[in-house]
């Protein structure tokens, strides 16, 4: 039969000993029941040693100990602080500059090559949860400036320069760069993402070359042949490659840069 065991008063509590050689069931009901130990939730719980859980602790909604959640975002998106979080690392990466272009669409001369898209800025932030909002973060993803709300941000890289009539190259466009514009609890770190080349010279009829994100860095490529469009950019936050230069009539477009990214990483 089941035993309950009562505590005699708000004082005196019920001690349950043991030899060291045995192990104590808590269950519910009799017999081979689940085992279970159930705490009034008005009352506080003091272990003076320490707790050793076989499975899986849960506390406040979420697993306790270490544990870690990733989410990525490629579109605009929010972002609000759940319950049992300990602290972020958010890493936002913005988007690349797309190529120049090439020529002009009326001339009868030749034009110069486009220059590369510049490669975006990154910034890398910590953050303890106390210092975290409780209210949804807007989270900023894609082309161009990506942030995350007004805590940590990072520009695109500036597209690259259009090719001039006859035969003048386009610049490349600049690199991006991070901003944390209040410090993090704990830390943060902002990178420039790199220049993208100017256009080829008369000689070599090639495109700029695409610059690479300040922390997903590509191969260097050279842009568009002779008389080709830019190719885009695939790698996360990259240039787009210039155009050729033309020699026929005609513009010819540079590739675009490749889309940014927010990643917020949390700690439990």
């Amino acid at each position: 039969m089941a035993t309950t065991i009562t505590a005699g008063n708000a004082t005196n509590g019920a001690a349950i000993s043991s030899d060291g050689t045995g192990t104590l069931d808590i269950k519910t009901g009799t017999g081979a029941g689940t085992l279970a130990l159930n705490i009034n939730a008005s009352q506080t719980v003091t272990l003076p040693g320490n707790l050793v859980v076989a499975g899986t602790a849960t506390i406040g909604g979420q697993p306790a100990g270490g544990d870690y959640a990733l989410n990525s975002y490629v579109a605009p998106a929010t972002w609000t602080k759940p319950a049992g979080l300990k602290a972020v690392k958010v890493t936002v990466v913005g988007g690349g500059g797309n190529g120049g272009n090439s020529g002009t669409a009326t001339p009868t001369a030749a034009g110069g090559a486009g220059g590369g898209g510049g490669g975006a800025g990154a910034a890398i932030l910590y953050l303890d949860a106390p210092a975290i909002p409780g209210s949804p973060i807007t989270i900023t993803a894609g082309a161009g400036t990506n942030s995350f709300g007004p805590l940590a941000s990072a520009t695109g890289g500036s597209n690259g320069g259009a090719g001039g009539i006859p035969v003048a190259v386009g610049a490349g466009g600049a690199g991006g760069s991070g901003t944390v514009p209040s410090p993090g609890s704990s830390g943060q770190i902002t990178f420039v993402g790199t220049s993208g080349t100017p256009g080829g010279a008369v000689v070599s009829l090639f495109g700029g070359g695409t610059g690479s994100s300040a922390l997903f860095m590509g191969t260097y490529v050279i842009g568009g042949g002779p008389g080709a469009n830019g190719s885009p950019n695939t790698i996360i936050g990259g240039g787009g490659l210039g155009a050729g230069q033309t020699t026929s009539p005609g513009a010819r477009t540079g590739g675009t840069g490749a889309p940014g990214i927010v990643i917020v990483e949390e700690f439990y």
